[in-house]
């Protein structure tokens, strides 16, 4: 899966997601088969997470928006869903865009922790011209079950822009002119290194990448 920016001509840019396959020598580019994007009728589609559950049920959650649904048999062909897995909150820390991060991983209870980035409205002075959106990062617990239904959902955030390099505002001195896209953290991908453990890689300012470890307790 990746995403596939075009524009037309009158400049209107357009992100779709789109798949490619290969099953040999994948570093030969003639080697993969393009099958362009997934849902063409769709406007703007990006940041897929693909989540197997089992051999019959595969997701796939996508958008920066809202959060939609759909799901494939063979992983190539997928029917988009009228529902959506997450939509913005009014007032929270997710209330302009909600955005699909990694795959979905299991917890201990076998229920999915599921993270998303998303954005609020924000005044902190940036060197960004017109730019007033602070990213953060979310979670949702999805049920073991079936991963389309969500359990709980974060009311505050679990990462937000806080070091120099995450912000790179006003504040942020020589980082202030390093980063692309000022108060931006945005989570890549992840890996389980044990029991409800979790290492996570993520970006800053759209320029430099982090890592960071992730516990999940329960009470």
């Amino acid at each position: 899966l990746y995403t596939a920016v075009s524009s037309d001509s009158k400049g209107i840019w357009r992100a779709q997601l789109a798949l490619a396959t290969c099953d040999q020598n994948c570093l030969t580019k003639t080697n993969w088969k393009y099958y362009g994007p997934l849902f063409p009728n769709v406007f703007w589609s990006k940041s897929g997470s693909l989540l197997v559950h089992n051999d019959t049920h595969r997701y796939l959650f996508f958008n920066d928006s809202h959060i939609s649904i759909a799901q494939t048999k063979d992983l190539i062909h997928y029917d988009l869903s009228s529902a959506f897995l997450l939509k913005t909150r009014p007032d929270h820390f997710d209330s302009e865009l909600v955005e699909a991060g990694p795959q979905p991983l299991k917890l201990s209870d076998k229920n999915y922790l599921f993270l998303y980035n998303s954005g609020r409205k924000t005044t902190i002075p940036n060197p960004k011209p017109g730019w007033n959106i602070q990213y953060n990062l979310g979670w949702a617990i999805l049920n073991g079950d079936d991963p389309t239904q969500v359990l709980a959902r974060s009311e505050q955030p679990i990462l937000s822009p806080e070091l120099d390099w995450e912000k790179c505002d006003n504040s942020s001195g020589i980082w202030a002119n390093r980063g692309l896209t000022p108060l931006v953290i945005f989570v890549e991908g992840w890996k389980q290194t044990a029991e409800n453990t979790f290492l996570v890689w993520y970006q800053g300012c759209d320029s430099t990448m982090g890592l960071a470890e992730l516990k999940v307790y329960f009470s």
